[in-house]
């Protein structure tokens, strides 16, 4: 592999390095501060796990793939829902779907022999990063909202993601290890860089935090957010982009949210205010004579009855 101990990250969207094997091409547009860049960097030298948290649709998720798509890496998406199980980020075997086959006889050739039980197994997302080490690629794993596993799952995940090694257990001979035997310091150019996000519905455990490097990220300035916008939409803001901008702010900074809208929101609301405009049935000097409680499309940016009853109040 070639100049792998020199990529970095830089926050400005570009791949200037030779794509690795299945590496992830779909340009991510993503704004960055420097301090998270510099937080993505000191992640990619320890090839220590980042733990990202933020308001839901602050750019979390979106992280990784803006990382995966810059670096030329592989990306490997890993979505927690409330019954993961760390196991399953390793691989999955199907002990149903081999006595099925079994017994109905599906061996091949050989009525006599039992299927392999290796055909059974099927790699996780994490699982496949860690494989995919051993061959020298080294990939981008995102373990997206964390906190929406059982208490246990990232306990659970300790040792696979300080040694980055496991075995099938039903299979002996499957036995995956991204370190070959050698230090993390020797390996490290080879290792995922794994990125963790939470939204902190529950707190996580002291252990798993102590091997994870952490970032807040915080909502966008307003100047941010117009940067944003043009990496979304087009090279120079509209009036009507800036008008905006403008009343978004205003829109978050009128109470105390239950869910304040997010980034994510944000740009929703103005893909629907550009169609609008693009139709002749909406222009910047309308939306910026509009309260913000009255702003069209409302749906895209509040997400609770009770945050829309406490902003009808206040007009």
């Amino acid at each position: 592999m070639d100049n792998l101990a020199q990529r970095l990250y830089t926050g400005k969207g570009d791949c200037h390095y030779k794509l690795l094997p299945k590496a992830w091409q779909e340009p991510e547009p993503y704004i960055a501060p420097q301090s998270l860049v510099d937080a993505v960097n000191t992640a990619l030298y320890l090839r220590r796990p980042l733990l990202l948290e933020g308001d839901p649709g602050c750019g979390k998720t979106r992280l990784a793939y803006a990382v995966a798509y810059e670096l030329g890496y592989p990306l490997h998406p890993c979505y927690i829902r409330s019954t993961s199980r760390a196991q399953d980020l390793l691989y999955d075997y199907d002990a149903l779907g081999r006595l099925y086959d079994i017994q109905e006889g599906k061996v091949g050739d050989n009525p006599t022999k039992a299927p392999s039980r290796q055909d059974y197994v099927t790699l996780g997302e994490l699982g496949n990063a860690i494989a995919q080490s051993q061959d020298d690629i080294p990939s981008v794993v995102l373990i997206d909202e964390i906190d929406k596993a059982d208490i246990d799952f990232p306990n659970d995940l300790l040792l696979e993601l300080d040694r980055l090694q496991f075995q099938v257990k039903e299979v002996s001979e499957m036995r995956y290890d991204a370190l070959q035997g050698k230090t993390r310091k020797a390996r490290r150019d080879f290792l995922p860089l794994i990125i963790i996000t939470s939204n902190r519905e529950k707190e996580l455990p002291k252990p798993f935090l102590r091997r994870c490097l952490f970032y807040y990220i915080e909502f966008p300035d307003q100047n941010t957010l117009e940067q944003i916008l043009q990496s979304h939409f087009q090279p120079k803001l509209t009036p009507l982009f800036e008008v905006a901008v403008q009343k978004f702010w205003e829109l978050r900074e009128l109470r105390s949210w239950r869910k304040i809208p997010g980034t994510s929101e944000f740009l929703d609301w103005v893909a629907i205010l550009e169609r609008e405009q693009q139709g002749k049935k909406l222009t910047a000097a309308e939306l910026a004579s509009t309260d913000p409680v009255n702003l069209p499309y409302l749906e895209t940016l509040v997400k609770t009855q009770s945050d829309r009853e406490a902003l009808n109040k206040q007009f």
